[in-house]
């Protein structure tokens, strides 16, 4: 039996609490290895710790320091590697995980924890025991997140899938609607679905549309729309190279020419000016009918990206603009790990 390779991020699942306050410290991370093996038993773990940081400040130069530290892994000489990471930005950290390592011979479990370790109702250790099971099943290989709900389910979503966790409940979404399955009693129990892929289907999957960048910046600006929202007070002379711009769950934004300073497409033809592309997400499938809206948005030129988390679709595009050849424009709509929902498009007809 193979080890276990640990990548330690900080987070709240490596964080202690001190006078109220929740943070990260030098010794906090490998709590978590020590309730474990207070809990399970000794378990064959390497452990590394290329970044410790309270989630929500992820940046970039973050991103890029954990991406090269994965690179630099010989995995022939694990079974698997579990990411501990906060739970804030998990979402993202994961959709770019997922699009840059789905092809590793094994899989790698992102995992965090609702509250620090010790505390009542943390989540943290189950969460990290159960990603050791689904890793020495060796029945799975692809990128996850292992998170247990409020009802206990201790939930497996697909690295793409996964969206941000709610605000009151710290309870995550599947784009999807149904995660990808879930650990019941040490083994992965998948769900079925015609929105899901099969475990052949990910198993299979390993084509490489993305390199890791050389580097990595945040020249992407993502937006999401709000009544209210005045695009007359983005200014773009740092001049972003794409602008992303979620819509409304119908595929629509304001588009009501009359809504002076509100609506959206003045604010792409000042983009397609200035030479920023413009994408829009969520859209529809392209057949059937549209809101006049959305129809407006697409007859703009905007690239749509279609059936897409936020988060997957801000990582693609921002992985796609640091390619050393560019994966850009209508290339984006290429599906690479399952983030796109939909049965034609997770076979890659």
């Amino acid at each position: 039996m193979k080890k276990i390779l640990v990548i330690l991020t900080g987070g709240t699942i490596g964080s202690r609490i001190e006078e109220h306050i929740i943070n990260v410290s030098d010794k906090s991370p490998y709590q978590l290895l020590a309730m474990y093996e207070e809990e399970y038993g000794v378990e064959n773990f390497d452990v590394i710790q290329p970044i410790n940081v309270l989630s929500e400040n992820m940046t970039p130069d973050l991103w890029l320091q954990l991406f090269r530290a994965i690179k630099k892994i010989d995995v022939n000489n694990y079974d698997g590697i579990i990411v501990t990471h906060g739970s804030d930005t998990l979402s993202y950290t994961a959709a770019f995980m997922g699009m840059l390592f789905h092809d590793m011979p094994v899989p790698v479990v992102l995992v965090a924890s609702n509250y620090p370790l010790g505390q009542k109702g943390s989540n943290g250790l189950s969460n990290f025991a159960n990603a050791v099971c689904l890793i020495r099943e060796h029945i799975v290989r692809g990128v996850f997140v292992v998170y247990q709900d409020n009802a206990g389910i201790n939930q497996v979503y697909l690295a793409t899938r996964i969206t941000e966790a709610d605000p009151l409940c710290d309870q995550f979404g599947d784009f999807a609607k149904i995660p990808f399955g879930r650990m019941e009693n040490g083994h992965l129990k998948i769900n079925e679905s015609e929105f899901l892929p099969t475990l052949s289907q990910v198993n299979e999957r390993c084509g490489k549309e993305f390199e890791i960048p050389c580097e990595l910046s945040g020249n992407v600006l993502a937006i999401r729309p709000y009544p209210g929202l005045d695009y007359s007070m983005f200014d773009l002379s740092k001049k972003p190279a794409a602008v992303l711009h979620y819509l409304y769950h119908s595929a629509t934004a304001c588009a009501n020419s009359e809504n002076k300073g509100y609506e959206m497409l003045s604010f792409a033809e000042k983009c397609k000016e200035s030479g920023i592309d413009f994408y829009t997400a969520s859209h529809k499938s392209p057949e059937g009918n549209r809101y006049v809206t959305g129809d407006a948005l697409l007859k703009a030129g905007v690239t749509p990206l279609y059936n897409i988390s936020f988060e997957a679709a801000y990582a693609k595009i921002v992985l796609g603009y640091h390619q050393k050849n560019k994966v850009i424009g209508g290339k984006l709509q290429k599906d690479i790990y399952f983030e796109t929902v939909g049965a034609k498009n997770m076979l890659n007809l």
